[in-house]
C-alpha cells in the first residue's frame, strides 16, 4: 500500500508568452526542484516528472499529506514566483516495477490531479480514513463522482492547507450544534446579515434576488426580481442563475466564473455577485463558505 501523488503546476503554458523561453524555464524548473525536495523532506520518493508534473509515493499517508500542504504553502508564499500548483492523492494499492508505479492507486491519484484546480488538494475517502486526527480534520468532502474502473461513486475529498476564516465565525449555540449535527452547510453573508442553511433544512429552494420576497433580498442595480437560486444535490449547494445579467462568482484565490442561464456547484469560500463583475468591498456581495462535517 503506498499513497502516491501527482503534483502538476498550473499556469505554466502562458508563462513563456508572457517570460520567454528560458525566464520560463527556469522559474518552473525551480518550483519542481522544491517540489521535489518537499517530497524528499518528507519521506517521500520521486518516481518521475512528467512535463511539468512531479510523480512521488509515500509508504505513509500522513507524509503524503504534509508533503502536499507544504508545496501548496511554500509555492504560494513565493513572492518572485506567480506559479500555483494542483495536487492530486490516493492511499491504496501499486506495484513498483522498472523504477516506475503502477496499479489502482496511481490511476486514481492522476484523476483526482484531473479534477483538481490550482491550490487545490483533491483526494478521496480512502486517503482521508488513514489520516491522522489532525490532518482528517483539514479534509471536507468536495464532491462524488463515477470512476472509470470503479463500480461504486467515490467521495472525493478536498485537503483544504489555507487558513479559514469564515468558517469559525459563528457565534450562537444553536447554530453550531446546527453544523455538528449536519454533514454540509453553507453560510451566505449579506448587508451585515448571516444565514446559515444546513443539508436537513434544504427541503426547499431558496430564491435570491432584488423583489423583496424572495427568501434574501439583496438592492443590487442590475439584479432580476428573482436572479439565482440555490438548492441542495446530492450532497452539494448549486447556484442555478434564471436571470437577464448573469451571475458572478469569484471562489476564493481564483478568477471569476461566469453563469448565465446556467449552473455551478458552490465549494470553499468565495463571493456572488448578482448582474455585475465581482468588485471586493461593494455592499450587494453575498459571500459564501460551504462547511463540511468532519464524519
Amino acid at each position: 500500500m503506498y499513497a502516491i501523488m501527482f503534483s502538476d503546476i498550473t499556469g505554466s503554458t502562458s508563462l513563456y508568452d508572457t517570460l520567454g523561453n528560458d525566464a520560463a524555464e527556469h522559474l518552473i524548473g525551480s518550483c519542481i526542484q522544491n517540489l521535489i525536495a518537499i517530497t524528499q523532506k518528507n519521506y517521500g520518493h520521486l518516481i518521475k516528472t512528467i512535463g511539468d508534473e512531479v510523480m512521488c509515493r509515500f509508504d505513509n499517508p500522513n507524509d503524503a499529506a504534509r508533503a502536499a500542504i507544504e508545496m501548496q504553502t511554500t509555492t504560494e508564499s513565493d513572492k518572485n514566483s506567480s506559479l500555483s500548483i494542483r495536487i492530486g492523492l490516493q492511499y491504496g494499492t501499486a506495484i513498483e516495477k522498472n523504477n516506475d508505479i503502477f496499479g489502482d492507486a496511481v490511476n486514481i491519484a492522476a484523476r483526482m490531479a484531473g479534477i483538481a484546480k490550482a491550490k487545490q488538494i483533491i483526494t478521496t475517502h480512502e486517503m482521508v480514513e488513514e489520516l491522522s486526527n489532525d490532518l482528517a480534520e483539514q479534509s471536507r468532502l468536495f464532491d462524488r463522482a463515477k470512476i472509470k474502473g470503479k463500480e461504486k461513486e467515490l467521495k472525493i475529498f478536498q485537503i483544504v492547507w489555507e487558513k479559514e476564516n469564515k468558517v469559525t465565525r459563528f457565534a450562537t449555540l444553536n447554530e453550531m450544534k446546527k453544523i455538528a449535527t449536519s454533514m454540509v452547510a453553507i453560510a451566505l453573508n449579506y448587508d451585515s446579515q448571516e444565514k446559515l442553511y444546513t443539508d436537513g433544512e434544504m427541503t426547499k429552494t431558496i430564491v435570491i434576488g432584488r423583489d423583496e420576497n424572495c427568501d434574501i433580498s439583496i438592492d443590487a442595480n442590475y439584479a432580476s426580481r428573482q436572479h439565482v437560486s440555490l438548492e441542495f444535490r446530492r450532497g452539494k449547494f448549486v447556484l442555478i442563475d434564471h436571470s437577464t445579467n448573469g451571475t458572478y462568482v469569484r471562489f476564493k484565490g481564483q478568477g471569476d466564473v461566469f453563469i448565465r442561464r446556467e449552473e455551478l456547484p458552490l465549494m470553499g469560500e468565495g463571493l456572488i455577485s448578482l448582474g455585475e463583475e465581482v468588485v471586493e468591498g461593494k455592499p450587494a456581495l453575498i459571500s459564501f463558505s460551504v462547511l463540511q462535517a468532519n464524519k
